[in-house]
């Protein structure tokens, strides 16, 4: 098994990744439920190319990725959205300064308690940490895992539980905390989800062994011959949040 994600692999496979409509919703939510506004600062902490921080953008707040890849942020800023290049864990904003802090399937890329402390710093108050995960049921079930038997055991260690997420928020005095379970339906072709494969369009890929990968591919290659034919797949999400208490 490997040891890292290649970041900027991971950014060429999202070409295999759009956003649609589902995801583009949960930003709205989350832009919604911080009462983003003119004058304001919205973080998406890992936030890629930019998909969700446009979003925010469209309220009239400032949105800023803030990626540990060069080759994500360059892309965002491509799309017309400000990004820099900078690790969740230190992030380079000041105290209180935003009304958002955003996370999209990045809090486990390591350290996300330093994540959620780094948020807690930088979120102001009566602002909101917004994360969406993925279920801990999801790792078991999920359509990667029929095929490389090992992604589970990697993704329950890699994924943080929600409910530990929402402790620590809430030992860290942010309140009105919530978690919901959403479920979302992929449909892409045979040959399409193998393309996907092989460009390592989500970053468990990139830790499994190369022969796991093969043969999995062979085994999906059996059952699905046709590279035309309609996959469905069900991902099983959670989102998570707390507000800071508002000076006021």
């Amino acid at each position: 098994m490997g040891e890292e994600v290649d970041l900027d692999r991971l950014a060429d496979g999202y070409r295999h990744r759009p956003a649609g409509p589902a995801t583009l919703r949960r930003a709205r939510r989350a832009a919604g439920e911080a009462g983003l506004a003119a004058g304001d600062l919205a973080l998406d902490v890992g936030g890629g190319r930019g998909d969700h921080a446009a979003e925010f953008a469209g309220t009239g707040a400032t949105a800023v990725v803030v990626d540990r890849s060069e080759v994500m942020a360059a892309r965002a800023r491509r799309a017309g959205v400000h990004a820099v290049v900078g690790d969740g864990r230190r992030l380079p904003i000041k105290d209180e300064s935003a009304r958002l802090v955003y996370f999209h399937a990045s809090i486990h890329y390591g350290g996300w308690r330093d994540m959620l402390d780094e948020a807690v710093r930088v979120v102001a108050p009566g602002g909101v940490v917004w994360i969406w995960t993925f279920a801990p049921e999801h790792f078991r079930t999920s359509y990667l895992a029929e095929w490389f038997p090992s992604v589970p055991s990697i993704d329950e260690a890699r994924f943080p539980d929600p409910e530990a997420m929402l402790a620590h928020l809430a030992g860290r005095a942010l309140q009105g905390g919530g978690r919901e379970t959403a479920h979302e339906t992929v449909s892409r072709t045979a040959g399409d989800w193998v393309a996907a494969v092989r460009a390592g369009f989500v970053s468990t890929l990139h830790l499994l062994d190369p022969q796991e990968i093969e043969e999995g591919l062979d085994r999906f290659g059996a059952a699905h011959p046709d590279p035309t034919e309609e996959i469905r797949y069900e991902l099983t999400q959670e989102t998570v949040w707390a507000r800071k208490p508002s000076l006021r």
